[in-house]
């Protein structure tokens, strides 16, 4: 067990899958500057936050760009932060975790699905033991032996379930802190609006479940399809910020990868 004085002793790495959202990559950086440096707790973290972008024309795969991030930075990390950039830190805890740790409590609820064409369709806050998505933590531990996210989902979910999913099947506990986040709205990749107005998953969506479906009828399917066999190639690795305070390192990192 990891004594309090030692989780801020850890290193951690935030990871943030990018692409085509240059308005929220800016109040996300902009907002992480100011949390990251004043806030009670985690000011006090040797942090590095690396914005990873898919820098190719296929469609959005975030397992991938979660595995480049850890792989990038293996040898300096001792835990990993996904958090998507579309949710902002307001109080929370990125202290370090033996157990994989969902962080967000409070910001799924009341977001549009299509704000842009019917602000009527919301997703409602899903239950905690059933989601591990939008801000989590994994220690390195644990990413090792679940072999990283999936490579297989493109373009929209379930590469969240899926790491739930690998999770579960090593008998490793999931645990919760009461973090509360403030969601930056956008359309959700995961649903469309049919002829007849009607909210329905999108073919991302499908395609994905039906992957998923497909995957887990062998419950050892995920030791062939991760961080294992993963092969990308880094095109630029640019430092953004750099800040040192109360002796411990804060850096933003602007990765852009292609695989």
């Amino acid at each position: 067990m990891t004594s309090e004085v030692e989780k801020f002793k850890k290193k951690l790495v935030i990871i943030v899958p990018y692409r085509d959202r240059k308005e929220q990559l800016n109040i996300f950086q902009f907002h992480s500057k100011i949390y990251f440096n004043e806030d009670k707790l985690d000011k006090n973290l040797n942090l590095r936050i690396c914005i990873m972008e898919q820098a190719n024309g296929k469609p959005f795969n975030l397992g991938s760009l979660n595995n480049a991030g850890y792989l990038i930075n293996e040898d300096y990390l001792d835990y990993v932060v996904i958090n998507n950039v579309d949710f902002l830190p307001m109080i929370a805890d990125f202290s370090y975790s033996d157990n994989p740790m969902l962080l967000i409590k409070h910001g799924y609820h009341n977001l549009p699905m299509l704000p842009s064409k019917n602000s009527k369709w919301v997703v409602k806050a899903p239950k905690r033991e059933n989601v591990f998505l939008g801000s989590v933590l994994i220690p390195k531990h644990v990413f090792k032996k679940v072999n990283g996210y999936s490579n297989s989902y493109w373009g929209w979910g379930f590469e969240d379930t899926d790491m739930k999913k690998r999770i579960d099947a090593n008998g490793i506990e999931i645990k919760y802190r009461d973090g509360f986040y403030h969601p930056l709205i956008h359309d959700n990749l995961g649903y469309k609006m049919n002829e007849k107005e009607e909210v329905v998953p999108s073919d991302y969506h499908t395609n994905n479940q039906k992957s998923f479906n497909e995957k887990w009828k062998d419950k050892d399917n995920y030791l062939e399809d991760g961080i294992n066999n993963f092969k990308f190639e880094v095109k630029s690795n640019e430092e953004v910020y750099k800040n040192f305070r109360n002796n411990a390192l804060f850096e933003i990192r602007h990765i852009k990868v292609d695989f």
